[in-house]
């Protein structure tokens, strides 16, 4: 489509997961009449599949499902696409101080006292998280209190062992692709009572997708024929008597309801008239998304599972401190996962600022860390590729931190409708799943579900 101008009945911002997701169901519905605009070149948004090698792709962007992922299970079976566990057989590494150790299921052996500690501290989190309402977290009793603190700064007051909270502070840092220190700790919270449980929060049964999770949004982009338009940044969004007008650098668009399908620091680039209200300007204002690379070593097979390692591994390295086999459900290739950026350096920066802006220098410093996890096989990889969210044009981060207070202060403007805009994105899920492809599965169909019935009531 490449009119100057456009009428549609409803107007979706952004064609990653959520936004399509919602176009989907509206068209489920009964709205015939839906345009979807996209900023970038492609759909998906930050489900962003790259080629490995012919029929096999690698998660650039968001990957893993859990058991507790309801909605974007029943998305995926109803859309025909499967799953598959992530590798996990076998001895996991441990290395810490110079001391390697192998070990099985979710905790490496960080000794007894830092598994007391560790263990105390997630029934402490647990306690806690049941006391919020799943909807509104911050209404619970002690949610300013909460919220008025970070995770990290929980962790430095109520760890006992340095080796416990090195490890928790290593896991919710991979979580968040953020330094916890930058995290509400009432956000964490939210998180352990929409899973359920601290253990299910940190992964228990991980799925990935077959063929990648970008092919969620293929496929139901495939579905809406030509209502997806690409290369459209919107720059305004209008409301006024009786309609919208929704503006982008190559057309407008003329609807009834727009869904702004787009994390609140994204959506700030879009002007809005009249206003947003305070507490949503407040939002888009003060939100911050954390940023992290995810880095992939490819070799010709997975060589650690001859030895009967499963690729996953924990340690303080340098540059590399966490590992998980990422290759695909047949091992026709073998694939190493990591994350880098400052954030996974913890207090000694000092390797960030040698590599952080270099490419080279970032594939050395991981294949040299890679080699000392599984010895000098891993430093020959036929290829290495690199997602970065830190320099993407129309994503400011990759997950969501929620900055001390402002959970507290905006309550529920990340999903309350303003006028006849609404809101989706993993971030717009009330029910804490924010970050999660369960969560953008969730805001877009609740925002799709708040766009029929007022349709259905105007009419």
């Amino acid at each position: 489509m490449r009119a100057e101008n456009a009428v549609a009945d409803v107007a979706v911002v952004g064609a990653g997961l959520s936004g399509l997701t919602a176009a989907f169901r509206l068209r489920q519905a009964g709205i015939r009449s839906v345009l979807i605009l996209e900023a970038g070149g492609q759909v998906g948004g930050r489900t962003h599949d790259l080629a490995v090698a012919p029929g096999v792709v690698t998660e650039g962007g968001g990957q893993w499902v859990e058991p507790v992922h309801e909605r974007i299970l029943a998305l995926l079976d109803e859309l025909g696409l499967e799953t598959f566990e992530s590798y996990s057989e076998g001895k996991s590494i441990y290395l810490f101080n110079g001391k390697r150790k192998t070990f099985s299921g979710q905790v490496p052996p960080v000794g007894s006292w830092a598994l007391l500690d560790y263990a105390r501290l997630k029934r402490k989190l647990n306690r806690m998280a049941k006391t919020l309402p799943p909807m509104a977290p911050w209404a619970a009793p002690k949610a300013r209190e909460w919220d008025g603190i970070t995770l990290g700064d929980w962790l430095d007051r109520h760890s006992i062992s340095n080796r416990c909270k090195w490890l928790l502070t290593l896991g919710f840092t991979i979580m968040l692709c953020d330094d916890p220190r930058n995290t509400s700790l009432l956000r964490i919270l939210h998180a352990i009572r929409a899973h359920g449980t601290f253990d299910e929060l940190a992964g228990g049964t991980m799925l990935r997708i077959a063929g990648g999770p970008q092919t969620i949004s293929t496929a139901i982009a495939e579905q809406l024929d030509e209502r997806v338009v690409c290369n459209s940044p919107v720059v305004g969004i209008s409301q006024r008597p009786g309609h919208v007008l929704v503006s982008t650098e190559r057309m407008s668009v003329r609807c009834k309801r727009v869904i702004v399908a787009m994390s609140p620091v994204d959506a700030e680039r879009i002007r809005f008239g009249p206003n947003l209200p305070s507490r949503r300007r407040i939002l888009q204002r003060r939100w911050h998304s954390g940023s992290m690379n995810k880095v992939f070593a490819i070799y010709d097979r997975p060589f650690w599972r001859d030895d009967g390692f499963s690729g996953i591994a924990i340690a303080d390295l340098p540059t590399t401190r966490f590992v998980a086999d990422n290759s695909p459900p047949d091992g026709r290739v073998g694939i190493l996962l990591s994350f880098i950026g400052t954030a996974t350096a913890g207090a000694e920066l000092a390797w960030a600022e040698e590599v952080v802006d270099d490419a080279g220098a970032r594939r050395e410093a991981v294949l040299k860390d890679l080699t000392t996890l599984f010895g000098s096989q891993a430093s020959r990889p036929i290829d290495f590729l690199e997602k970065s969210w830190v320099h993407e044009r129309w994503i400011a981060g990759c997950v969501d931190t929620w900055p001390p207070g402002l959970m507290s202060e905006s309550k529920d403007a990340r999903s309350a409708p303003v006028g006849n805009v609404h809101w989706a994105g993993t971030e717009a899920s009330c029910e804490g799943f924010t970050g999660y492809l369960e969560g953008a599965v969730r805001a877009g169909e609740r925002a799709a579900d708040e766009v029929c019935r007022a349709l259905r009531q105007a009419a």
